[in-house]
């Protein structure tokens, strides 16, 4: 069976390439069920530092599979919403677990962004993409709402009201006009997307692994708490970073004049 989703490991970062570029890498049931799979195998894998998500082809991801849907649509509505469901549960469970990985996930952006595929690089940690891409919800074009946690993400990447300007009108975004909205951190020439996503990899890999965990956990709980209680919730993990090496190892490193090492994380 051929696989829809690529993996490359290589100096402890993972690269996920979604392989379907003759459907613009749009997600199936097949796709997502493998994608779930390879996140929640690399999240124990020890040596793996980093996770990049990428598109092969001209897109990375043109959204969730119409064929599919399309055929579900002339079977009975049991069948209907058994089908559907379970491709749309599948695509939340990918979103849940991109934003819950200890381990930071990078959205390196090689083309067409639509309809999930947007979702996913809202839920990445850190997006970088190519000049040429471009960014849609789509979700209005089909008479459907959103899915993949986006009416979650994009009101606390964009703002409210942008962020209902791109999903209500569906409107499509060039990559400079998703970096001034604050959508993704980077826009570089098409060919430096890969050198320019290993040099970001490569910062990203000298962080404490354990401190990158902590912060990222306080930013999603951020809107939980009020300030003096989200106070207390720094604290704790101020504390926790203290107690393991990592924290050690940087303040040695700071004294020594030297890079730190990280990597041990608490005890």
């Amino acid at each position: 069976m051929t696989a829809l989703i690529r993996l490359a490991a290589e100096d402890g970062i993972a690269t996920l390439t979604f392989d379907r570029p003759e459907a613009l890498n749009a997600l199936n049931e097949a796709m997502a069920i493998e994608l779930n799979a390879k996140l929640a195998r690399l999240a124990h894998h020890d040596e793996i530092r980093a996770i990049v998500l990428t598109g092969a082809g001209n897109a990375f991801m043109a959204g969730g599979d119409l064929q599919t849907m399309r055929t579900a649509l002339d079977a009975k509505p049991l069948v209907r919403d058994r089908s559907i469901g379970k491709l749309v549960r599948l695509a939340q469970t990918v979103a849940e677990t991109v934003t819950s990985s200890r381990k930071p996930v990078i959205a390196s952006v090689n083309g067409a962004v639509a309809g999930f595929g947007l979702s996913l690089v809202a839920a990445c940690d850190l997006a970088i993409t190519a000049k040429s891409a471009t960014f849609t919800s789509a979700y209005g074009r089909i008479g459907t709402s959103p899915d993949g946690g986006a009416t979650y993400t994009l009101p606390r990447a964009l703002g409210t009201k942008q962020a209902a300007q791109w999903m209500y009108l569906d409107e499509r975004h060039s990559a400079d006009e998703a970096l001034r909205a604050g959508f993704v951190n980077w826009v570089v020439p098409d060919d430096d997307l890969i050198a320019q996503t290993r040099a970001l990899l490569k910062r990203m890999g000298a962080l404490s692994p354990d401190a990158f965990a902590q912060t990222k956990n306080l930013i999603q709980h951020a809107p939980e708490h009020s300030f003096v209680e989200h106070l207390y919730a720094e604290q704790r993990s101020f504390l926790h970073c203290a107690a393991g090496d990592d924290f050690r190892e940087g303040i040695d490193a700071f004294f020594d004049r030297r890079a730190p090492v990280f990597g041990s994380g608490a005890r």
